[in-house]
């Protein structure tokens, strides 16, 4: 572990300059509160109370007022005396009331004329606004769940057969699950807004997912983005950053730093939250199948955004994420071996990963906490048959581009995805001393922990805007002769 970096300059936010949260979060308060003390409190608050009740806020947004559908969205057997009508009123008026910000916000992005920063600034700010008075109607159904136990997820299991029928082929050649389109989508470009430190703007394409749905971006570029390095990034599960209003965004500084930043947003999440679900549910509901949907998904959609940026820049593209997106992100890179060179990254950025997701499913301490372990037996599976499936969501044991190119963040205390799993990973990949951050910290006290300590981002930026340039085609060439050794992790 690297030693503690100065606070970062104050740069301008999407959102504006920077505010008190920003300035708190990269000062020593975030070293103090950056604990596992942290990580235990934020488990439980997820487990016991989030996840219940955006499990009755999912049913309500399907049940619009019903209360006969809201029972029946539930998951659980519900008295009717006991459902809160007020609620579920409150719920339909914020859901119609943000489905008018979103249309307004569509036409004014995504229209053929572009209306002018003072339109397209007033059409983010009420859609914000709008999505965030609806996110946090959650806590309406806190009297419920302090009355009645509510499901964190509901259920919805596969049998063995149903997933062998879908993906049992795949398991000999994995590379079919993530192959890109032959036709590859057209990506849609919103009207921008501009920033003093650069420009702001969506792109939108149809996803090569079951879903058949939209795929969404949220880019932060810099004005002079000709040869800019980029950074595709993945969220964590049930991390909907956008759907919030007044979230603090870490990573828009690099854009100081001439790096395009791309969020993507992972399916089921936000613009692309099915009916009945919250955010990411459907993942945890559905296993295996929910990982072995999202992740192929996440991944090619990742490989179709690079290819995007290779049209408009020479700069570097790295792949990385947090949680669910560190899965995505090497799954992604380990896969691009066999698509176009021009969709494959040069660099990884992987934070809290780890080598097994079949593990995650009874391992995690999100899992067991919600009783998915218990799901999943229910349904017949086990670490075995769920392990057959491990070639499709799981990374392998050789380095996806250059152990060089590869920084990784893990936390010791972290036991939703456990700190050994992916320094497991580090040590089969041979990753370099430097590029291994190792902190006393869980899970969630790990990115908190980043806001002060800029080192790994440093390491990222240095690897994506090195003094001398390797092309993705050598990086390959590198890759197949440098030796397959494990080192230890330091």
């Amino acid at each position: 572990m690297s030693a503690p970096a100065a606070p970062a300059p104050a740069t301008p936010t999407p959102s504006g300059p920077k505010g008190r949260v920003d300035l708190l979060l990269a000062s020593p308060v975030a070293t103090l509160l950056a604990r596992p003390w942290l990580d235990w409190v934020i488990l439980r608050l997820v487990t016991r109370l989030y996840m219940p009740l955006s499990r009755a806020w999912a049913a309500a947004l399907d049940a619009e007022g019903s209360v006969e559908r809201f029972r029946l969205e539930i998951g659980c057997d519900l008295p009717e005396r006991a459902v809160p009508k007020r609620a579920l009123a409150k719920v339909a008026a914020l859901k119609a009331a943000f489905e008018a910000a979103d249309a307004a916000w569509l036409a004014a992005f995504f229209g053929k004329a572009d209306p002018g920063p003072a339109v397209l600034r007033e059409a983010e700010r009420h859609w914000r606004r709008s999505s965030d008075r609806l996110m946090n109607a959650r806590w309406l159904f806190l009297p419920l769940i302090l009355r009645q136990k509510l499901p964190a997820a509901r259920y919805r299991i596969p049998t063995i057969d149903e997933v062998e029928a879908t993906h049992g082929p795949m398991r000999a050649d994995p590379d079919k699950a993530f192959e890109l389109p032959a036709k590859l989508p057209a990506i849609e470009r919103s009207h921008a807004i501009e920033h003093g430190w650069g420009r702001e703007y969506w792109l939108r394409f149809a996803s090569p997912g079951p879903d058949r749905d939209t795929a969404w971006a949220h880019v932060f570029e810099p004005t002079d983005a000709e040869n800019a390095a980029s950074l595709i990034y993945g969220h964590g599960l049930s991390v909907e950053l956008e759907a919030y209003d007044g979230m603090v965004d870490d990573l828009v500084e690099l854009v100081g730093r001439g790096i395009r930043v791309i969020r993507t947003e992972a399916p089921w999440h936000v613009r692309r939250r099915p009916p009945g679900w919250y955010g990411g549910e459907r993942f945890i509901a559905t296993q295996p199948l929910g990982a072995l949907e999202l992740l192929p998904t996440a991944a090619r959609e990742m490989g179709i955004l690079a290819g995007w940026c290779r049209q408009r820049s020479r700069g570097r593209i790295a792949f990385g994420g947090a949680s669910m997106g560190a899965l995505s992100a090497q799954l992604a890179a380990m896969r691009a071996r066999a698509w176009p060179e021009g969709h494959r990254p040069d660099v990884l950025f992987l934070i809290t990963t780890s080598d097994s997701v079949a593990a995650l499913a009874f391992e995690s301490s999100i899992s067991r906490g919600i009783g998915l372990p218990e799901a999943l037996h229910a349904g017949g599976w086990n670490e075995a048959n769920l392990n057959a499936f491990g070639g499709i969501t799981d990374p392998g044991l050789m380095a996806p581009v250059l152990p060089a190119n590869i920084i990784m963040v893990l936390g010791r205390a972290d036991t939703v995805t456990p700190c050994r799993r992916g320094a497991t990973l580090a040590e089969h990949w041979n990753l370099p001393g430097r590029n291994l951050f190792l902190y006393d910290r869980g899970h969630f006290s790990v990115p908190l922990g980043m806001f002060r300590d800029r080192a790994p981002l440093e390491r990222l930026v240095e690897r994506l805007q090195p003094k001398t340039t390797v092309s993705v085609g050598q990086l390959q060439l590198k890759l197949a002769a440098a030796p397959q050794q494990p080192a230890k992790t330091p």
